[in-house]
């Protein structure tokens, strides 16, 4: 079970997007957007952030040590936070930032179901 721990440890670190609490420092507060309402709201749940991700991965963590499958739990949980942290990013540099979206932020995939719980394969 070690080995399927560390193969999900690996994994979720392949692909990580940036938090938002980093992100929002990497944008200029000289912009013109910076001073909105809109901007200032979405840093607030910017700083707020990490609090829920900590709480989702905590009970990640809990499944994958529970489930025989659990790096497989785990990775898809982890893969399902990189998605919300480029698509809550994507929405702070839109309120924040005049600059054009960096290509990371431009095609962001759809939280999948698990494939294991993927209803839509073959009937």
């Amino acid at each position: 079970m070690r080995w399927q721990f560390a193969v999900a440890i690996g994994l979720a670190c392949a692909g990580c997007a940036a938090q938002p609490q980093i992100y929002v420092q990497s944008l200029k507060a000289n912009d013109p957007k910076w001073q909105s309402a809109a901007c200032k709201a979405i840093r607030q749940q910017a700083n707020d952030y990490e609090q829920g991700e900590n709480e989702r991965l905590k009970s990640s963590v809990m499944i994958g040590l529970l489930s025989p499958s659990g790096a497989l739990a785990t990775t898809d949980v982890t893969n399902k936070q990189n998605v919300r942290r480029k698509q809550f990013n994507r929405e702070l540099h839109l309120r924040c930032s005049s600059a054009p979206l960096p290509e990371d932020l431009t095609n962001i995939p759809d939280i999948q179901p698990p494939p294991m719980l993927n209803t839509e394969r073959g009937s």
